[in-house]
């Protein structure tokens, strides 16, 4: 994804769920792409994606309200 950054990686499908809603309610867009392992779901992680432009306001926002892995 061309000018989107991760700004967040999990295993927690939920927590990404969760960084997403805080994000948009925001007013930051925030796509969610699922790199686990299509068998299981167990193995792989979900990557929180922003625009380049909301990098750093997305990261700030984050570390105030979820804890990271």
């Amino acid at each position: 994804m061309e000018n989107w950054e991760n700004v967040m990686r999990t295993k927690s499908t939920a927590k990404a769920e969760i960084a997403r809603g805080i994000l948009e309610q925001s007013g930051i867009n925030a796509v969610l792409m699922d790199r686990k392992d299509n068998y299981s779901g167990y193995f792989g992680y979900v990557d929180v994606m922003v625009p380049l432009e909301n990098v750093e306001a997305a990261k700030s926002l984050l570390v105030d309200e979820i804890e990271t892995e």
